[in-house]
């Protein structure tokens, strides 16, 4: 080992830690939240505590504990990519120990975690173990079901889809909150009549609108409870439930894991704040690690205040609250180019903020950088002047490999791709959701729908109305009378296709383009061209079914 550092932990990290790193890393085994800035290397540094809380278990480090082997170490993250990230960077470093093999922390995200509390413990609240997990597309079809068992006076609209929406979205609310659909209606119903002495209406319209929703909601969960399957916020729910009123089931993981360490803080809602109190509250050792800066999930129930205030919610065991660690030296830019990012933050008033006094510092090794500004008349020729730079750079001797390109949204993925591909530019796109909007994604991905499910009208429509069959409105429209009495709605069908909306084919009469390809000869009014190329997609549409039931 080094004179300062464990050498095991240098060999990790390619270096020395910074003294803020070996804070965080040799922190006791006590509640602490660690604040880090972008490229503060915060994996890294969870990373290197396991390896020093083995080290001290082992004895080959002196510490006032007696630290936790990595196999009683608890990790917790958001997404399921980020676990898959967080494993590779804990077993990189366990490598540079001598350890039993599967010596290594239990990693899981929060929802995985949940599902375990109630695998195990949830016959404490009457569920049998097992339980079916709905996906949002079944999420959607039992939330269709409520609508069959009440009737909606106030909603300012009758299309189901829309209503199904208003239903999921608010109960995705509640269960992030862990507020029952009754809270919200006595609330609601508490101000009524003051909303109704206002000048305007539209207050005491979407008050009542709520009031109804919030019902809704509470026949929602009705179904699910009867049916015996729960989607994944009632995971979350039921298992706060489990360790608030059974106290020996947060203490059995404690007893199991001597460390806790809970990435990406920032990401958590509410309720899973509220499980991680539940079960490793009371002084236990949890570290958690998050940017305030980087609270990029707030659109679905992720809540700042859950890193800001960690330090009274998490307090060690006399109640005093527990630290708070900087993690400020920026790995990843140069001098010149965290200036120019301050520049830009400084703009924002102070309030907008949520951490005002945090400035991230360079790392000396790093240099000055270089920031450089361009401005291009649209999206193509940006992407064309990218790659141009892109090629500049290779040519004086930058490898391909040590190049990044971020992007503002997906939607400049194509342009992109479109240019490095012109000029030959070797590149990965990761996370390609904005490729999926590429004319030949879009038609590949309507086949697959349409050969996995016939009645997927949307996907059928697209493939008819797409370059290789160009079927027209007019033969679209004989489809539509012929099904005038079946199914689904064409409106449903036609959405998502850009058409006008004033087009006469959007009459709220039933369409269900599956059977009419069946019963081509019945369907009146087709053109000559129109019928011929409607069989053809349907025998084409045969053989891909026939095909995807073949074995692989």
């Amino acid at each position: 080992m080094s004179e300062r550092y464990p050498k095991p932990i240098v060999d990790f990290l390619k270096g020395e830690p910074t003294p803020e790193q070996w804070t965080a890393i040799s922190w006791p085994l006590e509640p602490s939240v660690v604040v880090a800035g972008a490229g503060s290397g915060k994996t890294s540094v969870m990373a290197a505590r396991v390896i020093y809380l083995a080290m001290v278990a082992t004895g080959a480090w002196p510490a006032e504990h007696e630290g936790v082997m990595p196999g009683n170490v608890f990790c917790l993250t958001f997404t399921n990519k980020a676990t898959e990230n967080l494993i590779l960077k804990m077993r990189r470093a366990l490598r540079t120990l001598d350890l039993d093999e599967g010596e290594e922390p239990e990693i899981s995200n929060y929802h995985a975690f949940a599902a375990q509390v109630l695998e195990r413990h949830g016959m404490l609240i009457g569920l049998e173990p097992g339980q079916r997990v709905l996906s949002q597309a079944q999420r959607a079809q039992i939330a269709a079901r409520v609508l069959d068992r009440m009737t909606f006076e106030t909603l300012h609209t009758r299309w189901q889809p829309a209503i199904v929406g208003y239903i999921l979205g608010l109960d995705e609310q509640l269960q992030n909150h862990l507020v029952e659909p009754e809270t919200v209606v006595e609330h609601v119903e508490g101000k009524l009549d003051a909303l109704r002495k206002a000048r305007s209406a539209e207050p005491l319209l979407a008050a009542e609108e709520r009031v109804e929703i919030a019902r809704a909601v509470r026949v929602f969960r009705d179904i699910k409870a009867e049916l015996g399957v729960i989607d994944f916020g009632d995971q979350i729910a039921h298992a706060v439930r489990i360790a608030s009123e059974f106290p020996d089931v947060g203490r059995a993981y404690r007893d199991r894991f001597g460390a806790v360490l809970l990435d990406e803080y920032q990401d958590t809602n509410h309720a899973q704040a509220v499980l991680m109190r539940a079960v490793f509250g009371n002084g236990h050792p949890v570290t958690a690690v998050g940017d305030p800066d980087q609270n990029i999930y707030a659109w679905r129930g992720a809540s700042l205040w859950n890193l800001l205030h960690f330090r009274k919610e998490f307090p060690l065991s006399d109640g005093s609250e527990s630290a708070q660690l900087p993690l400020y030296t920026n790995f990843r830019s140069g001098a010149r180019i965290l200036q120019a990012a301050d520049k830009v933050i400084d703009a924002l008033p102070a309030n907008q903020r949520p951490d005002p006094d945090k400035l991230l510092r360079p790392w000396e090794r790093n240099g000055d950088g270089r920031v450089e500004v361009a401005r291009y008349e649209h999206e193509v020729a940006e992407a064309e002047g990218v790659a141009e730079r892109a090629h500049a750079l290779h040519a004086n001797g930058v490898a391909w490999r040590d190049m990044a390109v971020l992007c503002r949204t997906h939607r400049l993925f194509e342009a992109l791709q479109l240019a490095f591909g012109t000029m030959e530019v070797p590149a990965e796109f990761v996370n390609l959701a904005g490729l999926i909007h590429l004319p030949e994604i879009v038609e590949v991905l309507a086949y697959a729908r349409a050969t996995e499910d016939p009645k997927d009208g949307v996907a059928l429509a697209r493939i008819l109305t797409g370059p290789r069959y160009r079927v027209g409105l007019r033969d679209l429209g004989a489809l539509a009378g012929w099904s005038r009495a079946k199914g689904a709605t064409l409106r449903e069908v036609l959405s998502d296709l850009a058409f006008d909306e004033d087009d006469d084919l959007f009459e709220d009469h039933p369409f269900l383009m599956a059977e009419a390809l069946e019963d081509l000869d019945g369907v009146q009014g087709l053109t000559d061209e129109g019928r011929a190329r409607l069989a053809e997609f349907r025998d084409e549409l045969d053989g891909l079914r026939v095909a995807a039931r073949r074995p692989v």
